[in-house]
C-alpha cells in the first residue's frame, strides 16, 4: 500500500514577522504557529545563492541541529 505524502508551504501552517537577524545566506524572523499561537524564530536560507561548498555546510549544519536536545530548542 502506497502512502500519499502531503506538502505544505510554510505560510499555510506559520504566520511571519519581523527579522531578527541576516547572514550571508539566510534571515532569521519570529514567526508563530497559526494553529497554537506558540512563538518560534524560523531561518529563511536563499538556497539560490549557495554554491556545492555552502550546501555542504548547510547540511552539516542541519545535521548539527537535529542532534540538540534542549526545551527551547
Amino acid at each position: 500500500m502506497a502512502s500519499t505524502a502531503t506538502c505544505t508551504r510554510f505560510t499555510d501552517e506559520y504566520q511571519l514577522f519581523e527579522e531578527l537577524g541576516k547572514g550571508a545566506f539566510s534571515v532569521v524572523r519570529r514567526c508563530m504557529k497559526i494553529t497554537t499561537g506558540q512563538e518560534y524564530a524560523a531561518k529563511i536560507i536563499n538556497t539560490k545563492k549557495l554554491s556545492a561548498r555552502d550546501h555542504q555546510k548547510l547540511e552539516r549544519e542541519a545535521r548539527i541541529c537535529r542532534l540538540l536536545k534542549h526545551p527551547n530548542i
